[in-house]
This record gives structure tokens, C-alpha cells and sequence, in this order.
């Protein structure tokens, strides 16, 4: 995971590139990915083109060959080189990291009010996990549901009603993945501690205590119900005499590899059709009664609210907001075998002690595969007072709220371009903000005299791109040993950089 912010009084380090090309997952998806598609076609899998388009931008994130931005030191002239990022949600872990960092801040900048917040997770049992990655409708559905139910809670418990327009909001975080690069879609939601009432206009707010085990089992008990109903209105959920059963066809590939994803099962590869090799650890092993605080089970569905923070843990805040909007997988837990299969570590033993899973290269790319969220699906969600249409969202968020779209200017009658600019929003973070925020660099400050950096151009015309690289290349001495798997025309040098 990355870095924590930096501390007020800590220098942020200078920029250093970020080399993807010397990772292991990079190296496992170029030289696998041609092997992989091929196995699909010969076995009759066709997955869609967003899949495949997110396996191919993750190949030129962070590569200097498909683009870049020209950074230059004002004082020594010492030049760097930015290269662009893929910016896709699957699985890379660049971006996801930087969009943690960055989601983070957003939130407790301008968004989330200096109140109490208590994160409330939601898991569901596998079938329905299933069913929310394949109809991301029914999971809109659902999510009302779930929210409904937990500000009609938070409203009874402060001693109001409805009527009284008393109401809450929640930011959503839709999570698609387990900490074993499986699929487990569940939710987790930051949801303030009390409710907001208008007293002569503006905003008030009504603080309530934590949820008690009593309140949180009939709160289970009241969003199973709700989702049931819900689930066989809509024709998704089947019951009959003996049993109920999800109505759910799983003829695509992506779905088929979803399933097998859920199930820790081996979709390719010598070994499909066979569970996922695990590593265990006797020692790690607890007893399957051990119960979580104002955690709650029932049916494969849990609700967790542990975790809260109080108004002025502003940090702790932040900390909980990257968690909530972290990536699905870390490169340090990454390592491949003797005999190459790919080892991923579980941050924590599960109960039965399992500590490691084993994947062979063609499974990991499925179990990646699956893990990419379809386009135009909005995995995170602003609801109640944070929603951008609440009228009391402008009274409560601590940021300076967005102005207005104006419409264009009128071309005959141009403006007085004597006038002084606006100044811009302190409460924005700029790019380079983001970067220093986000990996605990200044990309402004020089690497060699420490001086003010600049951007100067961005280059994406592929003869100016190889002639740039040719130019360093050429300008500079040659590494004296090459990086196993990465071909020798990737050798940048040190002064090259990636976001």
C-alpha cells in the first residue's frame, strides 16, 4: 500500500521515476498476455473489448515510448520526463494508488463536514455477488435499499422522524475485489453519525451513539428482507415451495470467468476446473466462533460498523478514506516461486490459516480479467446531503463549492483583457499537489540543484517521442547489465520520470 501524507514539517523527496517495466506483474502480463489471448480463442471465450483495451493501456502506463510530459529546472536547465498514465479502474496499481490518494483528499477537503463518520460495510453471499457484477442495475437498487434502511435508523435513534425532514448522506465506495485478487463485490459506505435537521434555515446537526449488536441485527434482518422483495420483484430472485433460488444465466465469458473468480477456482491453465492453490500456516489458524465487535451475520450477508472517526480526527479520516478507495492489489505482496507459479499474500491470515494463494500466469490474467468493472458503471456514489443536487450540501461540505457553468462569451463584444484573473481555489490541489500528496515527492522541486521545475510541453507525436529517446539514449551510457524480461530499448535513464 502507499505511503501515509507526509508530515507537515517533513521535506518531500525529489522526483524519481517510476519504472512499471521492471515489475513483476508487468513482466507477467507483456510476456503472457499473447498466450493468453490465444487460449481464450482456441477454448471458445470471447471477452469484451474493455477487458482486453484495459490489459493493453496497462502495458504503456508509465512508458515514455507512448508519451510524455517535459519538465525543466529553471536554474541548472536539468530536464525530466512525466510520462502519462493509463487512468483505468481495473487493476493497475499506479493509478489506483494515485486515485486513493487523491479521492482521499477530495473527501476530506471538501466534502465530508468536521463531524462524526462511521464506515458501515456490507458483504453478500456469493450468489448475489455474482449477480451485482453481471447487472450493475440491481446493484443500484440494492444500494438504496441499504441506505434507506440505515439513515431511517440513524433518524429514529436521534428521536426524530421523516416528517420532520430529518435526513443523513453517505458516500458509497463499491468494492469488486477480496484481498485474494478474487471477486467479491461489497459495499462500504461513509455514513455520518447522526442526522441534519434545518433549524430557521441552516443546517443542524444531531449527533447519535454507536449502534448496539440488538440494532444492528434488526437493521440485517430489515435490508434482507427489503433486498429479498426487491430481488423477486424484479424477477432476479425465484421462490418456490423448497427453495429460493437466483433466476441467473451465465452463458458470457466475462461472466463465466466471474463466477470461477468467486468460487477460488482455476478458470485456466493445466489446472482448471480445480481450486486455487493456498499456502497455510497452523499457527495463524482462530477459532471459527471468534465474533467481531458490532459486526453481525446472517444468511452469507454481513454488516461490519467498527470502525468511526471523530470529528477532529481529520487524519484518521483520510486514512479510512484511501482504505475505502484503495486498489485491488499490491505489487510488494507479489513474488513468483522456484518453479513460477505467482505467490500473492493475504494482508491478514484468514481463519482457517491460509496466508499465501499460488496462481499460474494464464489464472492470474483471469482472475485480473474479472476484476475490471464495466464502462460507465460509477463505483463511487454521493448520496443524501452529499449528493450534488442537496440543496444543503453548499451549508455543509468545508471546501468552496463550484461555481455555476456560465455561458459562453459573446465573440462580438470580447472582454476587457486588462482585468486581473481570479485567483484560483486554494482548496484545489494541482497536479503536483497530488503527486506530492500521493508518493511524498515534489515534482516541482529539481533532483539535482533543488531548484523550481516547470512544464514545458507534452509530447505525443511518436517520431518526436523516438527522437527524444534516441537523443537520451545515445547522450548517455548504456546500463551495464539489462533487466531480466525487459527489452534493452526500455533502459531510460534516472532522469526520466512517470506519474
Amino acid at each position: 500500500m502507499l505511503p501515509n501524507a507526509a508530515l507537515p514539517n517533513t521535506a518531500p523527496a525529489p522526483y524519481v521515476r517510476h519504472r512499471p517495466e521492471l515489475t513483476l506483474l508487468y513482466q507477467v502480463i507483456e510476456h503472457h498476455l499473447p498466450e493468453f489471448t490465444e487460449h481464450l480463442r482456441e477454448r471458445g471465450h470471447f471477452l469484451p473489448k474493455f477487458v482486453f483495451q484495459e490489459f493493453y493501456d496497462y502495458l504503456k502506463c508509465g512508458r515514455l515510448e507512448h508519451g510524455f510530459v517535459r519538465v525543466k529546472c529553471n536554474s541548472c536547465r536539468n530536464e525530466l520526463l512525466v510520462a502519462f498514465s493509463c487512468k483505468h479502474r481495473g487493476f493497475c496499481p499506479s493509478c489506483g494508488g494515485r486515485r486513493m490518494v487523491d479521492t482521499a483528499a477530495h473527501l476530506v477537503d471538501r466534502v465530508l463536514p468536521a463531524i462524526p463518520i462511521r464506515q458501515w460495510v456490507l458483504s453478500f453471499p456469493y450468489p448475489l455477488r455474482l449477480l451485482y457484477s453481471t447487472h450493475p442495475q440491481a446493484m443500484t437498487r440494492t444500494l438504496g435499499i441499504v441506505l434507506r434502511a440505515i439513515e431511517t435508523h440513524l433518524i429514529r435513534k436521534a428521536g426524530l422522524t421523516r416528517a420532520s425532514d430529518a435526513g443523513s448522506g453517505a458516500i458509497t465506495f463499491i468494492q469488486r475485489f477480496g484481498s485474494a485478487l478474487n471477486l467479491n463485490v461489497h459495499l462500504h459506505m461513509l455514513v455520518p453519525d447522526g442526522v441534519y435537521t434545518r433549524s430557521h434555515g441552516k443546517p443542524r446537526f444531531h449527533a447519535v451513539s454507536a449502534p448496539s449488536h440488538s440494532e444492528l441485527t434488526a437493521l440485517l434482518n430489515r435490508i434482507i428482507r427489503r433486498i429479498t422483495r426487491q430481488l423477486t420483484r424484479d424477477g432476479l430472485l425465484v421462490e418456490d415451495a423448497d427453495q429460493t433460488y437466483l433466476d441467473l444465466q451465465i452463458d458470457d465469458s466475462l461472466d463465466q470467468f466471474s463466477a470461477a473468480s468467486l468460487s477460488y477456482q482455476v478458470i485456466l491453465g493445466p489446472n482448471a476446473g480445480s481450486r486455487v492453490l493456498t499456502l497455510r500456516n497452523p499457527v495463524t489458524t482462530t477459532p471459527a466462533s471468534t465474533s467481531k465487535p458490532f459486526t453481525v451475520a446472517r444468511d452469507g450477508f454481513s454488516l461490519n460498523a467498527a470502525v468511526s472517526c471523530q470529528a477532529h480526527q481529520r487524519t484518521k479520516l483520510e486514512r479510512l478514506c484511501r482504505y475505502v478507495a484503495r486498489p485491488p492489489l499490491a505489487l510488494e505482496r507479489l513474488t513468483v516461486t522456484d518453479d513460477g507459479k505467482l505467490r500473492y499474500a493475504l494482508k491478514h491470515p484468514y481463519s482457517n490459516g491460509t496466508t499465501h494463494f499460488l496462481f499460474d500466469p494464464l489464472d492470474l490474467l483471469a482472475k485480473l480479467a474479472a476484476l475490471v468493472p464495466r464502462p460507465r458503471v460509477n463505483l463511487t456514489r454521493y448520496h443524501g446531503v452529499f449528493a450534488s443536487n442537496s440543496k444543503l450540501r453548499a451549508r455543509l461540505v468545508p471546501g468552496k463549492p463550484r461555481k455555476k457553468r456560465t455561458r459562453k462569451p459573446d465573440l462580438s463584444n470580447p472582454p476587457n483583457l486588462t482585468t486581473q484573473p481570479e485567483p484560483p481555489d486554494p482548496t484545489r490541489l494541482t497536479w503536483a499537489q497530488r503527486l506530492k500528496r500521493a508518493f511524498e515527492f515534489d515534482i516541482t522541486v529539481c533532483p539535482l540543484c533543488g531548484g523550481h521545475l516547470r512544464v514545458i510541453a507534452d509530447i505525443t507525436d511518436p517520431a518526436i517521442i523516438d527522437k527524444i529517446l534516441t537523443h537520451i539514449r545515445q547522450s548517455r551510457a548504456p546500463p551495464l547489465q539489462a533487466q531480466k524480461h525487459v527489452s534493452s530499448t526500455n533502459s531510460d535513464q534516472q532522469n526520466q520520470g512517470s506519474t
